[in-house]
């Protein structure tokens, strides 16, 4: 996953994946949980691993209008 900046514990990451059976989009919602930063062989990039639980998953369009909730 290409993040433009490192999450903080905590913070929510939101990823949309366009269902192939149906014309809309699934929307997985994941809390970070661990951030470990690694070296980076350049000065100007981090590079972190991030552990991050599911927190919600749902049907909708790209513009976060959700149509269906997929968690029971």
């Amino acid at each position: 996953m290409n993040l433009p900046q490192i999450p903080r514990v905590g913070e929510t990451i939101v990823v949309e994946r366009i269902s192939p059976q149906k014309q809309c989009v699934i929307i997985f919602e994941y809390i970070v949980t661990v951030v470990q930063l690694n070296a980076s062989n350049s000065d100007d990039t981090a590079d972190a691993q991030i552990n991050a639980c599911l927190n919600h998953c749902w049907e909708g369009t790209s513009n976060f209008k959700v149509t269906n909730f997929l968690e029971k």
